[in-house]
């Protein structure tokens, strides 16, 4: 005799048999039992070479088959009750993906992703979400509901996002490619830049994009190479030519093609190469000296690529011109201060300051103020003549600068 299994599994929709080997004389009935409730007759067998009693189940399905199943023996000897069996009926993977509806998405930095599947089975079946081979989790699940979403997406979240769910029974999967975009932004553009002769000079952007962008640099519509000339870097996000040494020759307009297979964008600035002004004299300070109410004139030559700007200064402070002071300048680079009837007030430090876009000098002059000594221009009388007692006068004048005391 041999017993029923304690238990058995078998796949929804797939036939199980029932097999008890009973020997006996007379041969005794079997009686088969679902959950106590006899079994149909139409599907009860017996194989008389192996004296095997039989039970078949044909498409079992979960609610019509699971469950515990006995065979009751009986002749006029008497009855035996085979062990119970549990039959369990196992359902393969079910993975219905919800969203998205296509296997390929395209979405733009900011936008937001989901994939939403419906996973059944039985039993339970394990499920992992991968991205490009790692694994991610899920936001959330609830019963069968599997949910990943993301709110904004970022470059980061791009790739290739798999599904996989799997039982003992079956296994199933399904993959979702996310490409993340996002339109080329120059937050900081190229500018205008003003470099020392033999020094060097850097151009600089600054681009956000995905797919990462390239950005190919010309100058005067030449394309430029890394040289030792030219130094070409890229970083994240920021872009840089470095062009060593500025000569003159390499005065000119520069400009950065930006393209990302997507989008493309260009940025144009100027290279200028100067020469820090520089006073054209043997010494950037003199002493000057003038006589009150006459005119005088103050002049320092500078040079300098480009050409400074000359601005002056009085003890300090920024001088305008008016009608006493005049300023006049010649294109060899000489500026003069005109002064018109020099007053004392006009003593002090005359500043000529010199600048343009790479650097700035500056000259310094002082400035005395001389008066006019006193000159009697009418002398007291030889000898003066007085009455007793009578008052008199005794007259003289001068002239000078500034006007004299007379004592």
């Amino acid at each position: 005799t041999t017993q029923l299994p304690k238990q058995e599994e078998t796949v929804s929709g797939k036939d199980v048999t029932f097999r008890v080997v009973v020997r006996g004389s007379p041969r005794p009935d079997a009686e088969w039992f679902f959950n106590d409730t006899p079994v149909a007759p139409e599907n009860v067998s017996f194989d008389e070479e192996k004296s095997e009693y039989q039970l078949l189940l044909k498409d079992p399905t979960v609610t019509t088959s699971e469950g515990s199943y006995r065979v009751v023996f009986k002749n006029e000897l008497g009855e035996t009750d085979s062990t119970p069996c549990a039959l369990t009926v196992l359902e393969p993977v079910k993975l219905t993906k919800v969203a998205p509806t296509t296997d390929i998405v395209d979405l733009k930095v900011g936008e937001p992703f989901e994939i939403l599947a419906d996973i059944d089975g039985k039993e339970v079946p394990k499920v992992q979400l991968t991205k490009d081979g790692k694994e991610v989790k899920f936001t959330s699940v609830e019963g069968i509901r599997h949910v990943y979403s993301v709110p904004e997406v970022k470059s980061e979240h791009q790739g290739v996002y798999k599904l996989t769910a799997k039982n003992k029974t079956s296994a199933e999967e399904t993959s979702v490619t996310l490409n993340v975009t996002a339109p080329l932004e120059v937050s900081q553009p190229l500018s205008d830049i003003h470099v020392l002769l033999g020094q060097p000079g850097t151009l600089t952007l600054t681009c956000d994009a995905f797919p990462v962008p390239k950005v190919t640099w010309y100058f005067n519509d030449i394309e430029l190479k890394n040289t030792t000339k030219h130094k070409i870097e890229a970083k994240p996000n920021l872009y840089t030519l470095t062009i060593n040494k500025c000569d003159h020759p390499d005065v000119g307009t520069y400009r950065a093609h930006i393209a990302n297979g997507i989008d493309n964008s260009e940025q144009t600035a100027k290279l200028h190469v100067g020469v820090k002004p520089k006073v054209e004299a043997p010494k950037p300070a003199n002493d000057q000296t003038c006589t009150i109410g006459q005119d005088t004139q103050i002049s320092w030559k500078f040079s300098g690529i480009e050409k400074p700007r000359v601005t002056w200064f009085f003890n300090g402070q920024p001088l305008e011109a008016n009608e006493r002071f005049q300023i006049t300048e010649t294109e060899d680079g000489t500026s003069t201060l005109s002064i018109h009837k020099a007053e004392l007030t006009d003593k002090g430090v005359y500043t000529a300051k010199a600048t343009n876009a790479v650097g700035e000098a500056e000259a310094k002059t002082t400035l005395n103020i001389a008066g006019i000594k006193p000159t009697l221009t009418n002398d007291l009388d030889a000898t003066l003549q007085a009455t007793k007692g009578e008052s008199m006068t005794i007259k003289l004048s001068a002239t000078g600068t500034p006007r004299p005391d007379i004592v």
